[in-house]
Formats: structure tokens, sequence, C-alpha cells
């Protein structure tokens, strides 16, 4: 299966939010020796593809009702491009943004080393207690415990909805 690069207008059937010229170009340009380019082998090429889609397919669905605005239509493959999306300082949020690219290249390279980026999670482990000095911490049983990217959410920062209220003062 190719690459399907969303490119703004909601593809029905785009696959990826980052091509993988864009992607390579990402990581050399953030020392990432991890992600291995090799456009002499087919099988480094096809890991790279596959870890892309995953990563798309992973931010929709581990962001999906937090990203700012609405899809701009039913038929598109991917939650981005939307409409209504405003960031902080009141600047639409055209496209797919490049928070929602780099978030993808970031995603991209864990899917690459083998993390499973979704993993079907067993219950146990929310921390009740933690003590720094020497290092001791308490799980509660029976909490879902899981995995946080927090590279990838600082990166989508921009595009994701608040939890709560925001206050502003007169």
């Amino acid at each position: 299966m190719s690459l399907v690069v969303e490119d703004g207008s909601g593809l029905s059937n785009a696959n990826a939010y980052v091509s993988l010229e864009d992607c390579d170009e990402y990581h050399a340009s953030m020392g990432n020796t991890a992600w291995v380019v090799d456009d002499e082998d087919a099988d480094n090429i096809a890991a790279r593809e596959t870890a892309i889609r995953k990563a798309t397919a992973f931010i929709d669905r581990k962001y999906n009702g937090r990203f700012r605005g609405r899809r701009q239509g039913a038929s598109q493959a991917l939650m981005w491009p939307r409409w209504d999306a405003v960031d902080d300082d009141g600047f639409v949020i055209e496209g797919v943004p490049d928070a929602v690219k780099y978030a993808t290249c970031e995603a991209a390279l864990r899917a690459f080393q083998g993390t499973d980026l979704m993993p079907d999670m067993e219950r146990g482990g929310a921390v009740i207690q933690e003590t720094i000095g020497p290092i001791s911490t308490t799980y509660a049983a029976g909490a879902p415990a899981g995995t946080r990217y927090d590279m990838i959410e600082g990166l989508l920062r921009p595009c994701l909805s608040g939890g709560g209220l925001r206050l502003v003062r007169a």
C-alpha cells in the first residue's frame, strides 16, 4: 500500500499526514539517527512508509475529539484539514498544520523502532505515591496505565482544545 498524503483538500483516500521525503528531512534536521534512511533497500522504504501510516492512524485515534474545529467533510479519510480551527492567538489553522506533520514524524520514529503506539491496555498502574529520593513509586490496583508521548503531545498543543475554561480578566 502506497502513501497517500493529505494535501489539505480533505482526500477520501489519504492515509498519511506527511510524505516519506518530508519525514526523512524532519528526522535529519532533528538528528534522529534511529530513523535509518536507506533508499536502496525496498524493505527499509516499506518499513518507513508503514511507520508513517501507523503514526497517522495513532494521531487521529488518540487525539480525535481533542482537535480544534471540525472536519471539513464526511468523506475525508483523516481528521485534518478542519473548519473553524483557531489557535490561542486567534489565527486560523489551515490545511494540515506543521504541528500535526511534525507530531506524525515523531510518532513514526517510535513505530519504526518497534513501539506499538496504541497497544491493548491491561488494568493497573495509576501512581498513588511517589518519592523522589531514593526513588519509590506506588501504583493503585485496577487503574488503567498507558504511555504518554510528551514530545508528540507538546507538538500538537496548538491544535488541541483545552480541557478547561480560559479565564480572561478585564
